[in-house]
Parts: structure tokens; sequence; C-alpha cells
């Protein structure tokens, strides 16, 4: 909760005064100690301030930034003007580009607390709100302007675009309290108000498992989450450590979340009833509170979703679905399209592919071909080359991390899990199942161990694919000791023996 902070392991509370108030008072902010190292009790101690802090945001009117955002993303007329390439999705600088990437910008800066997005970088002259309420509002609208402006380029003025544009018009016109969406930070506090007999224990317990669900889909409207979301919640929250093993006794939840699911040894995950626990928490959440009490959902989007025990392995893909998957990443473009199929083409790990920047891109001095440099790893083997299949350069890669300085997927460098959701969300619009006949689970992982899978069943040495994975070399033995590491000319017979996807 942002009123919330922790300091020396106390809690405090802390409001900063908005800047309308200021002729009243000599204070900036207000803020004392709640004289508690428990998150449960500090909730229920500000418990009958938070009612006062929303009658405060009530008192809020537009800011003039809104109508003016507004009216400068509503000129539609060189959109309506494009030619047929410049609309075209194959196209990697379409018209909708830029108002993809600023798409995603906000959602970043949303995802953590708002601010962060600058109009400016976009060549847009409307400056945004200084105080951070109005910022969030300023960005939610420029959010649905950006959507609409995409779907104007690719549709026209279609239902959908219709509906985006009344949408940013309420956003621009309405009192900010009436349009504000309902955070899911938000609709936390007033469900801890709610749970107000929780013990103290169970408090902070649930405030752990609330934590995961936070770092797993940013602070968004709660209107956002479906069974889906809740779904995939809960299987990433299965491939979290036990809270008392090292080093993970001593991490955050968001430190966790940055570790690839392979990196954490099965033995040491949580056990079912733990995730059976997230889930009954979701339930007393969106259910019994959200749904039943609140009225803000007609059905919960925990509805009918249960969790069954899955198997701790991964599952690979076939031929058929991994042709379907990059079918679709192709017509998707930018980070979207590029990490789902450098997934397929390398196998590479999830930290691999979120830590490529453009130096990374090297061309090897003996075959002139191109490879990407993995220098991210924790071991020796991480720590490795990955030749660059030919289908992903006749997709234009090399064009892409070309016109790229710094890191090539900026979107997703900090937000590891995007990546994981976005793999997932990919497979079901494709209906692609949560696991197949044996019980072992499609994720992103799944990738990994198909490519694996592929070139093996292509007869390629292991300790040749062992080496482009960045696994330990098994088969040499003690004639480990003896070899150096294999040259990059070598390792391109284990891309080259992909030919059929």
């Amino acid at each position: 909760m942002r009123y919330i902070f922790q300091r020396n392991h106390i809690y405090y509370f802390r409001y900063k005064v908005p800047s309308r108030f200021k002729q009243y008072t000599t204070y900036s902010e207000i803020k004392y100690s709640l004289f508690t190292d428990s998150y449960g009790t500090a909730v229920d101690r500000i418990a009958t301030k938070l009612a006062i802090i929303r009658r405060i945001k009530m008192m809020k009117s537009p800011h003039i930034s809104l109508k003016q955002l507004f009216a400068e993303l509503t000129d539609y007329s060189w959109a309506d003007g494009l030619q047929e390439h410049e609309r075209d999705l194959r196209n990697e600088n379409n018209a909708t580009t830029m108002f993809e990437v600023m798409g995603d910008d906000i959602r970043d800066s949303l995802k953590n607390g708002g601010g962060k997005y600058d109009p400016s970088d976009y060549g847009l002259k409307t400056l945004p709100p200084a105080e951070i309420e109005p910022r969030r509002d300023f960005e939610q609208l420029a959010l649905t302007l950006s959507e609409a402006m995409i779907e104007r380029i690719w549709n026209g003025g279609s239902e959908t675009f219709d509906s985006l544009y009344y949408k940013a018009k309420e956003q621009s016109e309405l009192d900010t309290a009436v349009a504000k969406p309902y955070l899911l930070s938000e609709a936390w506090a007033d469900f801890r108000v709610f749970k107000s007999d929780w013990k103290s224990k169970v408090a902070d317990a649930n405030h752990r498992l609330y934590q995961v669900m936070l770092e797993f889909w940013g602070d968004i409207d709660i209107l956002q989450v479906d069974r889906q979301m809740i779904k995939g919640v809960l299987s990433r929250y299965q491939d979290f450590p036990k809270r008392n093993i090292k080093p993970y006794h001593s991490m955050s939840v968001q430190e966790v979340m940055a570790i690839d699911e392979e990196e954490i040894a099965n033995k040491s995950k949580v056990a079912p009833k733990t995730v059976k626990e997230l889930l009954k928490l979701c339930q007393s959440f969106f259910s019994a509170y959200l749904t039943i009490e609140k009225g803000i959902f007609q059905i919960s989007p925990t509805a009918n979703v249960k969790y069954e025990v899955k198997s701790v392995s991964y599952a690979s893909f076939s031929d058929t679905q991994i042709k379907k998957l990059k079918e679709k990443a192709i017509s998707l473009g930018g980070w979207k399209q590029w990490t789902i199929l450098l997934a397929i083409y390398t196998g590479a790990r999830r930290g691999d592919i979120v830590g490529l920047t453009r130096n990374s891109l090297k061309i090897d001095e003996d075959t002139e071909r191109y490879y990407l440099w993995i220098d991210s790893g924790k071991t020796d083997a991480a720590t490795r080359p990955i030749p660059i299949h030919q289908e992903l350069i006749d997709l234009g890669l090399i064009e892409f991390i070309e016109g790229i300085e710094g890191e090539l997927f900026p979107e997703i460098a900090k937000h590891h899990n995007r990546l994981t959701y976005h793999a997932r969300a990919l497979m079901d619009s494709l209906q692609i199942p949560s696991e197949n006949e044996r019980g072992q689970r499609y994720s992103l992982h799944s990738f990994r161990h198909t490519f694996i899978t592929k070139v093996q069943e292509c007869g390629v040495s292991t300790s040749l694919f062992q080496t482009v994975v960045g696994h330990e070399k098994s088969e040499l033995g003690i004639s480990n000791r003896y070899t150096h590491d294999f040259k990059v000319k070598s390792l391109f017979c284990v891309v080259d023996a992909i030919t059929d996807w």
C-alpha cells in the first residue's frame, strides 16, 4: 500500500498533502510511526484514514492536460491517409510501431506506480501533470488513446475504435475520481479492512501471497483480472522456492520472480498445498469480497478454477504446435515476436533472452555467420555463443538488432515475468492446453525442452548442443578436463539440424 512504508522493521504511515491544500497548512506531508512490525496490524491502524483519503480524492477535478492530450491524439487525418505498406503488420516499421512502444512504456510506468512515462519522448507537445495522482490519470488516458490510434490504423473507424475513442473521451472529461480505475493495490487495502479480524501471522502470510499477484500482474485495474490470469499466477507460484531455504529465505518476491524456473531445484519448490493457499486467498479476495460483497464482478475470475497438482517436469511442443506459435509470433511484431522466435530457434533461457543487447550480436570470422554471445550466465557453461538459425536471419532478426542501441527488449528487461505471461497468453490464444497427456506442463520453458529434444532427434552430438544451450558437458567424462571450448564454427550444425520448422 502506498501510504505505508517500513524503516528498521517498523511500519510508518505517510500521506503527501495535495498541492491544492497547501495554502491551508504548513505541512507538505503527514508522517508518523504505527509502532508495529506487522503489515496486517499496520493496515488495521490506518483503516479509518483510508475513507478520508478517498473523500479527498473525490474532490479532484480533471487536470487541463487531459483535454489537451485528448485533442492532440485524436487527429486521425494522417492515419486515414496512410499507404497500405504503412499499415502492413509484416512491415516492422509500420505506422503502429511508435504507439505500440508507447503503450508498453505506459504499462511499465503504471505497473510501477506511474510517473515514468514522458510524452515528449514520442514527439507529443502536451505536458503531463506534476502531481502523481493526476499523472496516473494522464497515463491511463494516453494508453487508451494509443490503443485507439493503433486500431484506427489497422481497421479504420471500427466498432472497437469507437469504443476506445469514447472511453478516452470520458477519461478526459469526467471527474478523475470517477474515471480512475480500481487498482489491485487499492482493492487489496479495502479487502484488508474487510478482513480486520485476521490474526497478525495470517495477515502477514496473506500479504506475501498478495505480493506474488502484484509482481506477476502489476498494479492493474482489478477488472482486467480474468480466469487465465488466475491460472497463470498459480502456475508461476508452483515454481517458487520454499521460504526457509537458502539463499531464497532472504530474497524479495521480485528477486525470486527474476529467477528462471529451471534454476530452482524441484526438491526446493513449494508444496502443492502452498499453491492451494494462494488459490484459496484468490477465491476469498475475488469471489467472496469483490464479487459477492462489493459487486465489482458479475462472475468471479476464480469461478471453476481448480488447482490440480501438476508434474514438476515441462512438456515439449509438437512440430505442429511450434509452427502455429511461430506463425502467431510473426504476426505480432516487436518484442512479442522476436522473444518467441528466439526461444524457438535457440533454446535459450528466459534470462538469456531478456538480457540481450545490441552488443550481443557477433560474427564468426571462420564462417562469417552470425551468433549471439550470452555473457550473463551464473556458470561457466551458461556464458556461451548461440549460433543464429538461418530462418531468423530470413525473417529480419539482424536488421532488427542493428536498428537498436542498448537492450534489445527494454520492455521486458526489468520485468521478466511479462515474457512468461506473454508466452502463456500466446498458447491460450492457440488453444494449447496447460499440460500434455503425461501431465507435463506447457510453459515458456517448454521452448527450451523442445529445442533440446529436436536437436537430439536429429542426431547432434550431445556435447555440442549442451554448449549451445548452456549445460555442463556430460558425455566427455574425464576427457572433459582436456577439452577446451568448442570453436563457434563447430556449433552451427546444432541449429542447422532444424530444417522443418
